[in-house]
């Protein structure tokens, strides 16, 4: 089962929920119970019980307005037009309710290169990363860490802002999980999506302990999407991704590889990261939790010159997933520190 949410400005409730069938998105929210999210499937109407597969296969959609999906796809979420939105999203309001974590140096490509990317920034033998594979794919602890705010995950279509300290902006393609808690208490695998772990990569090679600022901003430092396949449906064995980067309407760089469970480092393979995660941070009670697996692909200086710049168009694929887009745009400055700039000692 595939299932998107969506924006329609033009509906009394904008926010929608619909299930994907071929080309066309049947819209839950205008059939009972009136789902306005995955999180309201789950949480609200039974899914934590059921299963989102029986909840969704209950609803009656014989009245369902249809959207076309390549309409979606192709609408700015800038404009008056439906649009979709990152498939899975917090309840308003409440961006507690879900939690967005993802592991790094999972896949063996992604660990050289950042390795050699820290060599050359700091000029010493920082071996930190070929260290940190090499403790996971022994049974170790992984790099797991946090984006702390849930609204700054941008969809498809959705912009990725770069701060204007910003040393050099990378894109991280990566599969992503969906995780809540039943009704016994048990975490469970819901669904996949596919995401990209926007990165300062120019920072992080610097000194990794400046990981927490390469990996999050306002205004978007991550995204999400297009849609989200049920765990019953989706096979992540091994998933081929890409990612090319637009300039002026030119590619100026494009890269390809595979992630999956039979890809990543580490004994147990995705359980390895869960049994991390949720072992130390439990999953609390009508809590969302989003896992980004990590990348296999890594665009070096040579092959991204500079990293991404504000106006770039960075699109990505993921087999039985589907085509998610970002543009970069700038950074909007606040005003916060002026009081403090002021009244310095």
């Amino acid at each position: 089962m595939r299932l998107v949410q969506f924006r329609d400005p033009s509906a009394p409730k904008p926010a929608r929920l619909g299930l994907v069938e071929n080309d066309v998105v049947l819209d839950l929210t205008a059939c009972e119970p009136c789902p306005e999210s995955v999180y309201d499937l789950y949480f609200i109407h039974g899914g934590d019980g059921a299963g989102l597969d029986r909840v969704v296969a209950d609803i009656d959609t014989a009245g369902a307005g249809a959207y076309s999906l390549a309409d979606l796809m192709n609408n700015d979420p800038s404009t008056r037009r439906p649009h979709l939105i990152p498939p899975v999203t917090p309840p308003p309001g409440q961006p507690d309710r879900l939690r967005v974590w993802l592991a790094g140096v999972t896949h063996a490509d992604s660990a050289r290169l950042r390795e050699t990317e820290a060599k050359e920034a700091t000029g010493g033998d920082v071996n930190v990363y070929d260290q940190k594979y090499r403790e996971c794919a022994q049974g170790g602890i992984p790099e797991l860490f946090a984006k702390t705010d849930a609204d700054a995950l941008a969809g498809h279509r959705g912009h990725i802002s770069r701060p204007d300290d910003t040393r050099r902006l990378v894109p991280e393609t990566e599969l992503v999980t969906l995780y809540g808690l039943n009704v016994h208490g048990q975490v469970e695998r819901l669904g996949f999506s596919g995401g990209n772990d926007y990165t300062d990569n120019g920072i992080e090679a610097e000194n990794p302990l400046n990981l927490p600022q390469a990996k999050n901003w306002h205004g978007g430092c991550a995204s999400l999407g297009p849609v989200l396949v049920t765990d019953s449906e989706f096979d992540d064995a091994s998933v081929a991704v890409s990612c090319e980067i637009l300039r002026d309407d030119n590619r100026i760089a494009r890269k390809a590889g595979r992630t999956g469970q039979r890809h990543l480092n580490m004994p147990d393979r995705l359980f390895h990261l869960e049994r991390s995660l949720f072992g130390r941070l439990p999953l609390s009670e009508k809590t969302l939790q989003l896992l980004y697996w990590g990348t296999p692909i890594v665009f070096s200086e040579d092959d991204l010159p500079g990293g991404l710049q504000v106006n770039d168009t960075v699109r990505m694929s993921f087999g039985g997933i589907g085509d998610l887009q970002n543009t970069i745009g700038p950074f909007i400055r606040n005003r916060q520190l002026a009081w403090l700039d002021t009244n310095r000692r």
